[in-house]
């Protein structure tokens, strides 16, 4: 099922912030070595495409956060049996709640990525992540804002996830995690020593290689 998505373009001069709607059709994160940050993309079944950057210390912050979120999430929509009804009603209750719940683990995690995307609403250059709130909504859905706060430009998008798209969010994040290293304690670095440029100057005995801590 398709959910809405809002994404609020940069303000600008003498106008009020540009409102892009859009169905989510994928999501996909992934780890980029070199901008050592995580690159989350999403497309619209129109075929646009989002991009947003996470580093290191935001992703480590918002993991356990959307975690619990996501958690209370799922256990909100469930209903518990009601011990005045008959025992075939609260058998009943309690295979909903169980199918309701075994939906919200799942996700196809099997089709690839469409990485031709028709157009860039933001442009090609992600919205950096400076800073995220979630709400949980009346409808069960839970708000995540995210927001670039940097003096040059300022960016504000919003996903309106169900249980699903939640925990499929949260399984993404969590492999991109993991190709990160970033919970690995860093290699460290060894430096080389510059030879003499003068053959004939005495040789000094071999110096132990040296460590960046």
């Amino acid at each position: 099922m398709a959910l809405p998505f809002i994404c609020q373009a940069p303000r600008r001069v003498g106008q009020g912030p540009r409102i892009i709607a859009m169905n989510i059709h994928q999501v996909n994160v992934s780890y980029v070595g070199e901008q050592d940050r995580l690159l989350m993309r999403i497309n619209s079944v129109g075929g646009e495409e989002f991009r947003i950057w996470l580093t290191r210390r935001m992703a480590l912050q918002l993991l356990p956060v959307l975690g619990k979120s996501s958690e209370q999430q799922i256990q909100a929509q469930l209903a518990p049996p009601d011990p005045a009804t008959s025992l075939p009603q609260q058998r009943q209750q309690m295979v909903a709640n169980f199918q309701k719940e075994a939906a919200a683990y799942s996700g196809d995690f099997q089709t690839p990525y469409r990485d031709a995307p028709a157009a860039l609403p933001l442009g090609e250059e992600p919205l950096l992540v400076t800073e995220v709130s979630l709400t949980p909504l009346k409808d069960g859905k839970l708000q995540m804002a995210l927001m670039e706060r940097l003096p040059q430009r300022q960016r504000d998008m919003q996903l309106m996830m169900d249980p699903s798209l939640t925990q499929g969010l949260l399984r993404l994040l969590n492999q991109a995690l993991k190709a990160s290293d970033w919970l690995q304690a860093p290699a460290p670095l060894q430096l080389t020593e510059a030879r003499g440029a003068a053959a004939d100057e005495p040789t000094e005995p071999k110096a132990k290689p040296r460590y960046l801590n």
